[in-house]
């Protein structure tokens, strides 16, 4: 990366396979002269010796994964475990989120900030092909992205491209990325599995066509998904495998079963309870990262009780934290403080002081919301992190002190996301949050009033507003200051219970080489099929 007439700009490595990550911390010394924030929180310490075994190419990987009936190729629209790890499987994206959660250029050859940071350059790869043939280009790119923006839109990240004020193609490779306001963390928008690059005009999604390393054979909702290998990837040193394969196993003892007896290869969302357990296994190995994952409870700020602010406050103060981590997490992970950010992340704001377990201040607003009791039905479900009934159940136990009680509702995996959860009608839900490169995506994609996943539905004038000024402030100090006063916003209003930050916790059988531990999503970022090998 070098600075040119104070550009931001990112080049690729010189040599096939080099690392030509750049960090945020790069990024912002390389525009000292825009006065942008400088730092990026990472949740783990790689190994830093070489790898000492070579790739092998063939054999096939089969995973067991998260999935429902309602599942989809389309990653605007997944909303579960298959989709994500669908979307890396089959397709590419303009940026690529490395291990150590350092960025670098993928179907972006190179890119740009003119002066101010509104205007970017994104410099497209020349010679890919798509798996049917066609070669691509800007056109494909400018419609992957349009594709998640304007008022119809219902994709994931439709909230992080509405910063984009307009595109335009500069020729058959280059485009030019107009913002409506300053962002120097706007190429992490790109690494998302949601912006994934199809081809122009591209909508049969039973049979997707990608660019990626694998090409996709047969889907089954719910059921299974395979691919093959893409015998024309472009990419170097990657894509090992000549076969992926997808079973959807959602409940926790038959994904753990079938690991053990070898009907699969690799298996994300491990129940903490059963870790010791696999690490006793000669047979299975167990990957544990630490990142921003972070389960939650939302309330409805929309319709029902919880529109009253004072009710809110008594349920943060309901929860017995240390315990969930204790007993459910088995230590693996750090307690939450009813905000998205973890303590790695730089724009973290340690003097925000702690919800602790407080029956009587919990009774305290209680009061305040003008009742003595309360009664809440909770929905939950093992599609969103396993055992979730039980840790139901230890809030409900912790909330009966304080008046609270919680009816804990337990709802099948299949369709959970796509009925239950986002569904106005409901008083609370359960969710998990994979956490995102930085406190704006998270902020942006769960938070603000407009945002698709805004699960809790609040909105708070002061919290859009001051979410738009912190992502384009310049000064270090005043933007992280923001973020602060963001963090303290969602802590004391926001419909938001975040009981923990648990650990990202995979299991691989002994033939699946090449694993490294990715603080960013489960299954090595989900970026597994293209990343590992077998042996055996």
């Amino acid at each position: 990366m070098s600075n040119d007439m104070g550009k931001i700009r990112v080049m690729p490595g010189a040599a096939s396979g080099e690392r030509y990550g750049l960090s945020r911390r790069d990024l912002m010394k390389s525009a000292a002269a825009l006065g942008l924030a400088a730092g990026f929180g990472g949740g783990l310490l790689l190994p830093g010796a070489a790898r000492a075994d070579e790739p092998k190419k063939g054999g096939q990987l089969r995973a067991g994964i998260l999935g429902a009936t309602t599942n989809t190729n389309d990653p605007a629209l997944r909303q579960d475990e298959f989709g994500v790890m669908a979307a890396y499987t089959t397709f590419n994206h303009l940026v690529e989120l490395n291990p150590d959660k350092t960025i670098k250029p993928e179907l972006a050859e190179s890119w740009e900030a003119k002066p101010g940071a509104t205007e970017w350059v994104f410099n497209i790869r020349k010679g890919v092909e798509f798996h049917n043939g066609k070669t691509l280009t800007a056109d494909d790119v400018i419609y992957s992205i349009n594709r998640h923006r304007g008022e119809k839109s219902q994709s994931g990240a439709k909230s992080l491209m509405a910063a984009i004020a307009d595109i335009k193609k500069l020729d058959a490779n280059q485009i030019l990325v107009t913002l409506k306001s300053p962002n120097a963390d706007f190429p992490y928008n790109f690494t998302g599995d949601h912006m994934a690059i199809t081809p122009d005009g591209f909508e049969d999604w039973m049979k997707p066509v990608g660019t990626g390393g694998y090409k996709q054979t047969s889907f089954e909702p719910g059921v299974r998904a395979t691919w093959t290998h893409n015998k024309n990837y472009w990419k170097p040193g990657r894509a090992h495998v000549e076969e992926v394969e997808f079973l959807v196993l959602n409940d926790t003892q038959a994904r753990i079963a079938a690991l053990q007896s070898g009907q699969i290869d690799a298996l994300g969302l491990v129940d903490p309870a059963a870790v010791e357990m696999l690490k006793g296994n000669a047979g299975v190995q167990v990957v544990n990262s630490s990142g921003g994952q972070f389960w939650s409870y939302a309330m409805n700020c929309k319709k029902g009780p919880f529109t009253d602010p004072n009710l809110r406050q008594a349920m943060k103060y309901a929860i017995d934290r240390q315990k969930i981590l204790d007993i459910v997490l088995r230590g693996n992970g750090k307690i939450g403080n009813d905000q998205p950010l973890a303590q790695t992340d730089p724009m973290f704001d340690p003097s925000l002081a702690q919800n602790p377990y407080d029956p009587e201040k919990a009774k305290f607003f209680l009061k305040k919301a003008g009742m003595d009791s309360f009664k809440v039905e909770l929905n939950t479900s093992d599609a969103t992190f396993a055992n979730s009934a039980n840790v139901g159940q230890l809030y409900r136990q912790a909330a009966l002190p304080a008046g609270i009680t919680i009816d804990v509702v337990r709802q099948p995996a299949d369709g959970y996301w796509d009925q239950v959860w986002l569904n106005v009608d409901k008083p609370m839900t359960t969710g998990v949050w994979m956490g995102r490169p930085t406190a704006d995506m998270i902020m942006s994609m769960v938070y603000a009033s407009t945002a698709p996943w805004n699960e809790s539905f609040w909105s708070n004038a002061k919290f859009d507003e001051l979410l738009v000024q912190a992502r384009g402030e310049l000064d270090a100090g005043k933007r992280k200051q923001m973020y602060g006063e963001l963090q303290g916003l969602i802590h004391g209003d926001s419909g938001h219970v975040v009981p923990v930050f648990a650990d990202f916790i995979d299991a691989y059988s002994p033939r699946v080489k090449g694993l490294m531990p990715t603080p960013s999503w489960y299954l090595m970022g989900a970026r597994f099929t293209e990343r590992v090998w077998l042996e055996g």
